[in-house]
This record gives structure tokens, sequence and C-alpha cells, in this order.
């Protein structure tokens, strides 16, 4: 059983119920209340009641994967009024939030996939940063994203203003912590990130002879985890030897980092093709020449492997 509590119309309390206890989740944080405790609704009114200045408050909303939150984040200047309150339908919004612009604070509010338009709840004007309707006809233009986003607000590509990531001291000390407990060899590892919600995933094979080959090279091999929060996930990646992953929303946070990065396209599900739209060559904030870019719809994997492994 699954019970959600609204505030502007989007859920920001899930709570599911267990055999032994309920997990109720408030603003992404998950709580474990024993079975018959009593129940947030409480909670969700004062938080309701005492946010300062809610009502008539301009909402943003950020519907669209990682890969896109990163670009909102970097490109806030463009878009962000101090005076709004945005609003994160996955987790880790606020997480990219906090490495990009971490003086926004991003609320996480849940699923929020049927707010496809402006709408006016609560007395609040309430509107997703970018529809995921409007992103799909950006992006069957054809044209790089990064320009898509600049016309559509209309800006000059090349006037765009744009943010790095800091990584919060708590943050390295959390990262470091986890991948020292999982004994991993922080001066010698190469962080493979192998999975993507965007690209159709590669043979495991794939991944066991690359892996192969940089032990053989004495290299260790990380995967990452979902013990690294998106912000960990940067922190570690940023004392790797290199990064080799399937493009996915997480190489947009990593491909600022002074590490040779190795990204590897594959098919797409509504576009065929991503790299045309999505390629780092396009994005001003990469670190173009220690990105390697390849893609299994126009090359070989085993010559993709060989060209991975010579740069070791």
């Amino acid at each position: 059983m699954q019970r959600e509590v609204h505030l502007f119309g989007l859920p920001i309390i899930r709570v599911l119920k267990m055999e032994s206890c309920e997990k109720r989740y408030f603003l992404g944080i998950q709580y474990k209340v024993k079975k018959y405790a009593q129940r947030y609704d409480s909670f969700a009114a004062a938080f309701a009641a005492n946010v300062h200045g809610v009502h008539d408050r301009r909402i943003k909303v950020i519907i669209n994967n990682t890969g896109e939150a990163v670009t909102y984040a970097r490109t806030h200047a463009l878009w962000y009024k101090p005076d709004e309150l945005v609003f994160g339908s996955r987790f880790q919004h606020a997480d990219i939030f906090r490495l990009f612009a971490p003086h926004i604070p991003v609320f996480y509010c849940g699923d929020a996939a049927e707010l496809k338009e402006r709408q006016c709840i609560d007395g609040n004007d309430v509107e997703p940063l970018l529809t995921s309707s409007r992103l799909l006809a950006m992006n069957n233009r054809g044209k790089p994203f990064l320009q898509s986003w600049a016309e559509y607000m209309h800006v000059d590509v090349t006037s765009l203003s744009y943010s790095r990531a800091v990584i919060p001291p708590e943050v390295e000390r959390s990262a470091l912590a986890k991948a020292q407990a999982l004994r991993l060899n922080l001066d010698n590892f190469v962080f493979f990130s192998p999975t993507a919600r965007s690209c159709e995933a590669l043979p495991a094979a794939f991944w066991d002879e690359i892996e192969t080959s940089l032990r053989a090279r004495g290299y260790e091999v990380f995967y990452n985890s979902p013990l690294f929060s998106i912000s960990e996930a940067y922190a570690l990646a940023s004392h790797a030897k290199a990064i080799i992953a399937l493009r996915s929303g997480l190489c947009d946070v990593l491909c600022d980092l002074q590490v040779p990065q190795f990204i590897i396209y594959s098919h797409n599900e509504f576009h065929g093709d991503l790299q045309p739209m999505y390629s780092f060559e396009h994005f001003p904030w990469v670190t173009k020449e220690l990105i390697h870019e390849y893609n299994v719809l126009k090359q070989d994997s085993i010559v993709i492997h060989s060209s991975i492994i010579s740069h070791f």
C-alpha cells in the first residue's frame, strides 16, 4: 500500500507500508517508522505553513533527466530568479544543484510527470522548467542540445553564463570514506559507469574485456555504485586515473574533471543516435582535450576496446 501527501499539488511525502514498518519519504529523505506510529500529515501541514513567503511565488519544477538538469544548473543565470522556488522530480536533481548552483535550494517533490504545462496551484504559479514533450521536440530537430536550450531561452549560445562544480568538504569526506570501506586503491583506479537510461546497455563481455586488460596493466577498476550520490561520484571520480562510461547523465556531471574520459554512445530508443545532439564537443564547460568519444553504431566494439586500452 502506498500513500502520498501533496504540497502545491506535487507529492512531497510518500508512505510505503511494509509488514513491519512504514517507510516515509519527506523531501526525498527516508524515515523508517514503526507500523503504528503517528502519520506525518501534521508534519506536512506544518511545513506548508512555515515556509516563509510560499504563497504567490513562482515555482519551477525540473522533470527531465540528469543530463538536462546539469545544463539547467550550470546555466541557472538564464532562468532562475531569487524569489522563485525550485523543485526536482528526482532526488538527484537536488544533488546536482548542490554541486553546480549551491546557492539555489532544490526541494525534492517526487514524481511530477503529470505537470505538462504552467498551472496555478494554491495561489502559486507552477511550471516545468522544460516539459518532456518540448524536450523531445527540441531533440527531434537534430541540433545540439545546448543550442536548442539557448534558443528556447532566447539567448545567443556564445553568451551563455555557466557555473562550475564546487565539491562540499563533507561530500569529499563521505565519498573517500565509502571508497576506503570498499578497500579501493584511491591512487590507482579507473572509474567505470556501464549503465544509462538514455542508451542501450552494452554486452557484459565488452566491459569484462576492458576490465581484464586494465587489471593486466596494474589498475584497479571501480564500478559506479548506488552507494554513492551524484556529488559523491563526482568527488570520487576526480581521483581516478580515467573514466570509462556509457553515455549517460552522469557523464554530463563528470565532464569538466581533469581526468581522461572515454565516453561510449549506443542506440537510443527515441532518437537512434544521441551523439549529434549530446556530443561533448558542443558544451563549453567540458575539458575537451581529455574527452574521447566512441559510437558502437558507427565503430566496431573491438576497435573501440583497442583504442581505449592504447591510452593506458
